[in-house]
């Protein structure tokens, strides 16, 4: 809808300035047009039937007459005719192109395309648009003050990274204080403006002089970015500029939305509603990545012992307590470095960058004190759980995320058929590997 607004306001312009010929002169051209032309048609008839009907050949006299009088305000009329059909013309070319523009920027943000990416072709969108411009998208990091991402495809690379870990604030050139005040910075002569006083060496290597810039704000009316125009003639942007520019932030948000709520899916699909914790999903894809970096992996999975007398006792929100309770004691023993998951029911595993058999069985002893530990229900009661355990190692036990499940998962049922609460490590298809016990 904005841009089509943009396209109509544009129209308007074009219309109310376009050349015309007055009603008067129009009615009389179409007049005399239309006694010529009746009065050609009759002039043979007239000469051919006598003297009475000659008096029909002054309609033709009359109609040339008029056209002879009138004739080059019958040129300009026809010059702002043809005038007005080159404009329409333009008119819907520009339109055309312009929808294709927004079209293709859309499209890269429907089909999820990298934000940098989609940031890319809305700079070529409005650089079409703008003569002589070259735009520039910066995106806060984290924290919300400093420049954590410079997008612009037109201005040199050096200018691009010399703005990251930028504070913004309210005299930090165009950018920095859009984004700090939040509301448009539109500076005609970077040279001039105290703004750009600190960073007036850096913006002559781009042969730019002036700076439009716009906040790009979220949901909730914070900064996370800004939308810039600069341009080579040292001016402030005209209305249909203005209109373009604000077009381009709306998209510019559009895609920031976009790729935050395409983060926070990707996060809820790989985390387990119920703990937090990584589910299968995300446990396998950390395993890959760790795998495809060449490092080396031991997986520990583990089962809680006799759960079912737990939820028979305290009912499933009792149940759901102590799998949250256990959940929290295994993300605070694996640490950053590696991932504690819930993989369903009362089955866990956890992925640990290591491949040493000392240091796994030593976390698996951990764990088994950790998941053993009572936990309250409520003030009168509490319940006690334990855990058996598998442990697989890569390369050893297995070169593939399903190799390396399998294995931990075959190890783990070896240990609950050796008395449970105890873990064994993966020995091969003959199961003899000598069992640990915690």
């Amino acid at each position: 809808m904005q841009g089509i607004a943009l396209v109509t306001s544009e129209s308007s312009m074009l219309r109310s300035s376009r050349p015309s010929a007055s009603p008067f002169v129009s009615r009389v051209l179409l007049i005399s047009g239309g006694l010529a032309s009746a009065g050609l048609l009759m002039v043979v008839p007239a000469f051919c039937r006598g003297a009475p009907y000659l008096w029909l050949a002054i309609l033709p006299a009359c109609g040339f007459l008029a056209l002879f009088v009138f004739r080059e305000r019958a040129r300009e009329a026809c010059r702002a005719k043809f005038a007005a059909l080159r404009a329409r013309n333009d008119r819907q070319r520009k339109r055309v192109h312009s929808l294709r523009g927004q079209a293709r920027v859309l499209r890269a943000i429907s089909r999820r395309r990298p934000l940098d990416e989609s940031m890319g072709i809305l700079c070529r969108f409005v650089e079409d648009r703008i003569p002589g411009a070259r735009c520039s998208v910066l995106m806060l990091g984290p924290e919300g003050r400093t420049v954590g991402k410079s997008v612009a495809p037109g201005l040199p690379e050096p200018y691009n990274q010399a703005l990251l870990g930028l504070e913004i604030g309210p005299a930090v050139g165009s950018c920095g204080a859009a984004m700090h005040l939040r509301k448009p910075v539109f500076i005609d002569d970077v040279l001039r403006h105290p703004n750009w006083a600190p960073f007036r060496d850096l913006v002559l290597t781009t042969g730019m002089r002036t700076c439009w810039s716009s906040p790009i704000l979220d949901d909730d009316g914070q900064a996370v970015g800004a939308f810039a125009v600069y341009n080579e003639q040292p001016r402030l942007p005209v209305r249909g500029e203005r209109l373009t520019i604000h077009v381009a932030v709306e998209m510019a948000r559009v895609a920031v939305n976009m790729a935050a709520v395409y983060r926070q899916l990707m996060h809820q699909s790989l985390r387990d509603e119920l703990t937090g914790l990584a589910n299968r999903r995300g446990m396998k894809d950390w395993l890959t990545r760790r795998l495809e970096a060449g490092g080396r992996v031991g997986v520990l999975l583990l089962d809680l012992d006799d759960f079912k007398p737990v939820n028979d006792t305290f009912g499933h929100d009792g149940g759901d307590k102590v799998l949250r309770v256990v959940a929290g004691r295994l993300r605070d023993l694996v640490g950053r470095d590696a991932i504690a998951s819930r993989l369903g029911g009362d089955e866990f595993t956890l992925g640990v960058p290591t491949a040493d058999p000392a240091a796994l069985e030593d976390i698996a002893r951990r764990v088994i004190e950790a998941v053993g530990r009572p936990v309250s229900i409520d003030r009168r009661h509490r319940a006690q759980v334990r855990c058996s355990i598998g442990i697989a190692r890569h390369p050893e036990d297995g070169e593939t995320v399903e190799e390396l499940m399998t294995h931990a998962d075959r190890a783990m049922y070896e240990a609950k058929k050796s008395g449970k609460n105890r873990y064994r490590r993966w020995s091969g298809p003959a199961g003899d590997g000598a069992e640990m016990s915690a």
